[in-house]
């Protein structure tokens, strides 16, 4: 009897030498032979790494996301990201150096970090206000082993061989338009491996032996991909590879050699490069949803999911690169903060006088006392106020204060958070004692 393992290299063997012969016989096709045997390796290759245990004392990753003389900074995204963007965002966003043109930015290889398993595709289509079509955005979500899963989100191209290895568009889902398709695969890939060509991309790593961070509302943040499947009638599995365990988010640098982690983790700053992250944990992928105080995600319907694709509330955070400054995210809406309030670099375009002007965040630096207070360090009841708020971070000053106060939850109802600017004061102490709300605050809900 042939022992299984001699079997299985024998075989192994002639499935080599029938390349080879099948080379020789078709010289002309040898690119495109190769590929396709490459293709059939790759589908081939043994067990899913969904089901492989990882390596211990071993870095999940083992290689780079991209060549690293292309990038010019890693942005931690953390838990605030711009209106209309899911929250929480607890991963990061690699930015190309410049390109050839003004005010473009460099294209790069999204190299595969690792032996991993793409286990699905999702293709949108970007549009703007007007609802034209402005280019696509890929997100390819990996597998490197039981405990790890990882994505890349936003490029504006994926690889075309891995395109058709998929299937082609084809085989794709809809989930509730054209717009947004999506495709469940098994596709094997190698480090280094070419998956896509962009200008950018977001890096989101998820380590499901790590402990989830601590929520107030973990609910919140979970999605039934039960639900969201019988909605599109699609795959339930589908709708779970592509829904983010935002809860069990971690710093994708983490996981790489040391050597890649170092030089990677040098590059963590803002968006143009201009400011560096400082503190510890840089990265800063934790969310920052932190129960029993106002630091976090709040909404503007008390039932509202975090995990939606659009967004109404309002985030109060440190600033993912300077955690010494403090940013009001406003993905809802503030009446009380005015037209008059903001100046014209600052406003909304065509915001009436009198109406609520949404810009993108509120940022100042934190204070002591009740004035500018930690948002992580804001007591139940108790009014604080805040002053010399910026539009972003080098707009104008906000023409007033804003006023905060938290209260919990009673019987099992959600916590509350009210919010009023005032205009009719520009510092907080000339406030008259006692702080009160003039009746114009708006409440959102934990």
């Amino acid at each position: 009897m042939v022992h299984s393992g001699y079997a299985t290299r024998l075989a192994a063997a002639l499935f080599t030498a029938a390349l080879l012969g099948a080379a020789i016989a078709w010289p002309k096709a040898g690119t495109q032979f190769i590929e396709g045997a490459a293709s059939i390796a790759a589908r081939a290759d043994g067990a899913a790494m969904e089901s492989r245990a990882c390596a211990i004392g071993e870095p999940a990753l083992s290689g780079p996301f991209a060549p690293l003389d292309d990038i010019l900074s890693i942005s931690p995204l953390g838990g605030v990201t711009a209106p209309g963007e899911t929250l929480p965002a607890p991963y990061i966003r690699i930015n190309t150096k410049s390109g050839e043109r003004a005010f473009e930015r460099r294209r790069t290889r999204a190299l595969a970090p690792a032996r991993a398993d793409i286990i699905a595709i999702e293709r949108h289509v970007e549009r703007d206000d007007a609802g034209r079509a402005q280019g696509l955005a890929w997100t390819v979500h990996f597998r490197a082993c039981k405990d790890i899963s990882f994505y890349y989100g936003r490029m504006s191209e994926i690889d075309a061989r891995l395109l058709e290895r998929a299937g082609g568009l084809g085989a794709f889902t809809e989930l509730g338009s054209p717009d947004h398709m999506a495709l469940e695969t098994r596709l094997r890939v190698q480090t280094g491996d070419v998956i896509g060509a962009t200008d950018g991309f977001d890096i989101g790593l998820h380590d499901l032996a790590a402990a989830p961070a601590s929520l107030a509302r973990p609910e919140r943040y979970r999605t039934n991909a039960f639900a969201r499947a019988e909605l599109f009638d699609a795959s339930p599995r589908l709708m779970a590879l592509i829904t983010p365990a935002a809860a069990i988010a971690r710093c994708a640098i983490d996981y790489m050699p040391k050597d890649d982690k170092d030089a990677w983790a040098a590059k963590l700053g803002d968006a143009w490069g201009i400011r560096r992250a400082k503190g510890e944990n840089a990265c800063r992928t934790a969310l920052v949803d932190t129960p029993g105080a106002a630091q976090g995600a709040w909404f503007t319907d008390a039932a509202h999911n975090a995990a939606t694709t659009k967004v109404s509330a309002i985030a109060l955070s440190p600033d993912a690169i300077d955690p010494d400054r403090l940013i009001f995210a406003l993905h809802g809406r503030l009446p009380s903060l005015t037209q008059d309030m903001v100046a014209a670099a600052g406003a909304k375009p065509g915001a009436p006088d009198g109406k609520d002007v949404v810009s993108d965040f509120l940022s100042f630096r934190m204070g002591e006392g009740r004035i500018n207070t930690a948002f992580s360090d804001v007591d139940d009841y108790q009014m604080r106020c805040y002053q010399r708020l910026r539009t972003n971070f080098i707009g104008p000053l906000i023409n007033g204060v804003v006023l905060l106060q938290r209260q919990p939850g009673a019987d099992g109802a959600p916590d509350l958070l009210r919010i009023e600017a005032r205009g009719d004061v520009s510092s907080c102490i000339d406030l008259a004692e006692p702080w009160t709300f003039t009746g114009n605050e708006t409440v959102f809900y934990r």
